[in-house]
């Protein structure tokens, strides 16, 4: 009877050591987890200061460029000072016709006009080619895939036709292919 005792006891200690080794394992569980939630708060904190380190700096770059806008704005209306003021002293003091200079009243000798091209004719194929499509009214998109070219490309040489004719925007190159009689007017 004591030996049916002894076996009960050792069960019951075994079952109890058992059950403490358990809840020891799920203790070092929750700590890792713990753990685990401090590291990642962490982390969520140092992000959270590197979006504001950077939303300051991208703040400070904005006012550096603001001043600097001001800077050339206050450059500009000094230059369009300096050119009122002394276009009020050419009226004013001089006869306009004594500051031309001579070279400028001579007409270019014929063979020179012959030899100028024209806007048209300095452009390349591929040029007259991209302004023909814009236009039509053809976008970016649309003209680089009628032209099996990349988007940037076209980009380039529009780019490139702008600063060739000195237009400034695509309603401007229109105007220019339909004066040059690249596309017909519509009706």
């Amino acid at each position: 009877m004591k030996q049916n005792g002894q076996h009960a006891g050792a069960t019951a200690n075994k079952t109890r050591i058992e059950q403490a080794e358990t809840r020891t394992e799920q203790a070092e569980t929750r700590t890792e987890q713990a753990e685990t939630r401090t590291e990642q708060a962490r982390t969520r904190t140092e992000l959270a200061e590197t979006r504001t380190e950077l939303a300051e700096t991208r703040t400070e770059l904005a006012k550096t460029r603001a001043e600097q806008a001001e800077i050339r704005t206050e450059a500009a209306e000094t230059r369009t000072e300096l050119a009122e003021s002394i276009l009020q002293r050419v009226v004013h003091q001089v006869d306009p016709r004594q500051e031309i200079p001579t070279l400028l009243l001579k007409e270019p000798p014929l063979n020179e006009v012959a030899s100028q091209k024209s806007p048209l004719e300095q452009l390349t194929s591929r040029q007259r080619e991209i302004l023909q499509l814009i236009a039509e009214g053809q976008n970016t998109k649309q003209i680089a895939e009628i032209l099996k070219i990349s988007p940037k490309t076209v980009e380039y040489h529009r780019m490139k036709l702008m600063a060739g004719l000195d237009v400034h925007d695509v309603p401007g190159l229109v105007r220019f292919a339909l004066r040059v009689g690249l596309i017909a007017p519509e009706s």
